[in-house]
Formats: C-alpha cells, structure tokens, sequence
C-alpha cells in the first residue's frame, strides 16, 4: 500500500514550538506505522484462509515491528497528542455550533434531563446480548409457569467450577433457601431472594467480571432446556416493545446458534415477527464465546459460510466474539475465525457475515489493534483503545464503528467515572463513528435512555453529538444499503419532528 495513503494525517498548529521537519517526520513515521498494520492484514488473511498456519504472539508481535529509524521519540509523540486535541477542541466546536438545543442546562436538572433523554430519537442499539435483557417481571412470569427445582449447592458449585464469584453474603443468603424445592413452593421473600440472583447487586457500585458472569449461571439454568425458544421469544417481544418506546428502530443481538438450516429459518421467521409486532428491524450476530479452543469457533464460523453461502439469510449479518477478554487476548482467540472470515471477504465481497469484537473494554490493551487488523468494521466497548495513540490514528483512518456501552462500563469497572470523564467523547471528537448501547438492560438496570443521560450528566456532550451517535448507530451497523437508508431518512425526520416539539414547548 502507498505511504502516501497517510501523509497528511498530523497538521502543524501555529502555536506549537515544533518545526516543519519534526512535523514533517511524524507524519511519515506514523505513515509507516499504520501501513505496517494493513501489511498485517495481509498476513493474517494469508496464514488462516488460505492455510491454516496461525501466528504466535512472538512472530507476530515482531512482524509488527517498524525500522528503528521509524519510532516515535518523544517530542514526536507529543506532536501527536497536540494534535488529536486540537481535533478535539475544533471538534467540540463545531459540534456546539451546530447544536439545535443547548444541553447544558439539563445537567443540573435531573428530571429535565430523564424527559429530554427518552425522547430524544436513538436509531439502533448494535451490542445488545439477549442473556442479560431479563427483567424481574419476566423472570417471575417464567418461574411461576415452569415452577423449576431450585438447588442452592448446585449454583454455587457451578460457579466455583467455571470460576466465577458470588459475595460471601450471597452465599450465605443462597444457603438459607430450603437444599431443594420447586420455586412455588418458596415463601414470597424467598422468591424474591432468589430472583436477586438475576442482577448484580448495587452495593457495592461496581464489580469484577467474574461477579457479573456468575449470573449467567442462573439464567442458563432458567432458559435452556426444551422450551427454550418459547421462554427466549417472551425475552425478545419484552425488550424490543420497551425499546421501541425509547425510540429504537434496529437492533443487532448477538448470541450463538447451531450452524444448522433451522436456525437461519427461526431467526429470519424472527426478524419478520418481532419487526411486525414491535416496528424495530432487528438482526443476529452469530456469538463465539472467546474462552472456547479457537479451533472450534473457526470450525464453526466455516460451517455458517457454507450454510448461509448456499442459504442467504434475510437477519444474520455478522459474527461476534465475546465474554471474558481478560486472560482470552484476541491474536490468540480469534484469528482462526476472523482471519478466516477476513480472507472470505476479501475474495468474495458481496458475502453477508460481517465482524464485529469486543475489546478494550479489560484485559490486553493490544486487543483493540489486533481486532482492526483482523478485519472487523466494530469494535465493542474499545474503551483501552484511549491508551495508544498510534491505535486511536488506524481506528480514526480506518472509520472503526465503536459500540459504547457507558452504564455497564462504569459498573463492571472498566471505567472509573470519578476519575476521568468516559472516553467515548474524545473518540468521537477525533471522527471515529461511535454509538451508544446498553450491553445487557436487565443486568445493569439500564436502557438506552439512561445511557443517554450517563454521556449527558458526566461529559460536556452537545446536542449534535447525541445526534451523531444515534446516526453513527445506523451507518456502522451491518443493515444492508437498502434498510440504511430508510432507517436514516426516517432518524431524520424523528429529530426534525423532535426539535419542532422541544423547542416550541
């Protein structure tokens, strides 16, 4: 690839004491760097698609290396720093300018603000998993209608082996229910103690991932058996109908499915219900959990490009790799798949299956770097991607989509908000298209209205900032052409409509 793809990447302000040349200089060494990140692309592509010869940390951590003469100094890094705040300030700007409601006022006003947030337009939420939208009144519905077994020494002997945690309160508090009972047979404050179990506690205020995956050990226990799908699409018609009435007109869930030709006809008969009945156009990413061997979730992802190759599907259009990033680093976990998925693409390039990843919200920084490389067009969470600034210049020069998800952010501690305002502003200062989400609704008591008040009453967001995520969440999602453009056209409207009525209040 031509150097000169990123020359002009970095401008020279008036007011820095650097000169030309140093300016000059940064340009080109930043220039090599990116271009040493798309030459990764091709190797990448070549040693999981068209072999089956993947890369160990050590080769590729060396094949990313640039000449010596190529490395930033110090001076040089700071040239870049200045200039992604100048982009910021002028960003910031402009979006003031262009802002058809001042914000600043309704962040001393929580009630003001909670009324301008739900009815502000949304768009899309494109990181939502289905597992962790249960809200108490559903799981109550469910429980009373299956009336399950509850087995307290079973939970907690799951969750020891898959290594999750409960607080030495809850432990108690789950001993103290009866060694085996069906749910009916519980008291009312047993119910209730229970169904607790669903949520993560707000006491303290955030919690390790290890203490927010140990609910998963309940609601799989709840869900999965041979009603399934029937509990499944009482979830999905709950949350969407919650959804539409914040304003949400697409969804992408991501879970994982069987690569079998009745799964693509239950999520494309889906689609086509939960869009009459709810009015939001919704589509399925096909989940690979990160922990499981990288062979089989390429084995798998190859089996669906066979499947949807010889049985297009209307609703699935991507692939997604999630749960627990700490200790499952992407290069390790995903190029099986993903340079696999990347190489297909690449060579076939009407194919549906796009790619989307979490990182950067814990674990390896490089995670956010290594997922571009491999071909994703989202990152989810990406909130490590603010610790390297050569990483923010390929995200901002590529056009990375990133699914920020602020309320589970702050309690998952992955972001201290009285620390350092959330990272998703400076991103999307520096022209990386990102869109809010709520990550799991149920779990972190959450919607995307309170995720709207999160940006609003903990950053300087403007208004046409608020207004670019939720156009950001239909450009970067993976809707074909034809569903982008009416779903553009009609977020449009909705602000047109939206901004007569506030301000003529």
């Amino acid at each position: 690839m031509n150097i000169l793809k990123y020359v002009g990447l970095i401008s020279l302000s008036s007011g820095l004491l650097i000169s030309c040349s140093e300016h000059d200089l940064a340009n080109i060494k930043l220039a090599a760097h990116l271009k040493k990140f798309d030459q990764a692309k091709e190797l990448i592509r070549e040693r999981n698609f068209h072999s089956s010869n993947p890369i160990s940390r050590e080769e590729w951590e060396e094949f990313l290396k640039v000449d010596p003469s190529d490395e930033f100094t110090d001076i040089e890094m700071g040239l870049l720093r200045e200039n992604q705040r100048l982009i910021i300030e002028a960003s910031k700007a402009t979006a003031i300018r262009k802002s058809a409601i001042d914000v600043e006022p309704l962040r001393n006003d929580p009630a003001a603000l909670a009324e301008f947030c739900h009815a502000i337009p949304k768009g899309g939420m494109l990181h939502v998993h289905p597992y962790g939208l249960f809200t108490r009144p559903v799981i109550e519905e469910i429980l009373n209608e299956y009336n399950p077994v509850i087995e307290p020494e079973k939970f907690i002997t799951t969750i020891s082996n898959n290594g999750q945690v409960l607080y030495d309160h809850e432990l108690d508090a789950l001993r103290s229910l009866p060694g085996s009972a069906n749910f009916l047979d519980l008291s009312d404050a047993d119910r209730s103690l229970f169904i607790d179990f669903f949520f993560l506690p707000t006491d303290p205020v955030s919690h390790d991932f290890t203490r927010f995956d140990a609910i998963f050990a309940f609601v799989i226990w709840m869900v999965e058996d041979d009603y399934l799908d029937t509990k499944m699409e009482k979830l999905y018609l709950d949350f969407l109908a919650r959804a539409a009435g914040h304003g949400i007109s697409y969804i992408e869930f991501t879970n994982g499915f069987s690569p079998e030709l009745s799964s693509i006809e239950k999520l494309d008969a889906w689609s086509e219900k939960f869009f009459n009945e709810t009015g939001v156009v919704v589509r399925w990413n096909l989940g690979q959990l990160r922990f499981l061997p990288a062979e089989m979730n390429a084995e798998m992802i190859r089996k669906w490009n066979e499947l949807l190759a010889e049985n297009p599907s209307t609703s699935i259009v991507g692939t997604d790799l999630y749960a627990i990033e700490r200790g499952n680093p992407a290069l390790e976990k995903a190029q099986n798949a993903y340079g696999y998925l990347s190489g297909y693409n690449w060579e076939n390039q009407d194919h549906p299956l796009k790619m989307t990843m979490h990182a950067g919200e814990m674990g390896d920084p490089r995670n956010v770097r290594d997922a571009m490389i491999m071909g994703v067009s989202r990152i989810g969470h990406g909130v490590l991607l603010d610790e390297d600034l050569i990483n923010i210049e390929y995200a901002r020069n590529l056009g990375i989509g990133i699914e920020m998800n602020i309320n589970s952010n702050h309690q998952l501690s992955v972001h201290d908000k009285n620390a350092a305002p959330h990272p998703f502003l400076k991103f999307l200062r520096l022209g990386i298209p990102v869109s809010l989400s709520t990550d799991n609704d149920g779990i972190f008591d959450t919607n995307i209205s309170k995720e709207c008040i999160a940006a609003v009453s903990t950053t300087d967001v403007t208004y046409a900032e608020l207004q670019q995520m939720s156009f950001n969440s239909i450009s970067t999602s993976f809707a074909n052409a034809k569903y982008k453009d009416i779903l553009t056209n009609r977020l449009r409207q909705s602000f047109t409509l939206f901004e007569q009525e506030y301000l003529n209040r």
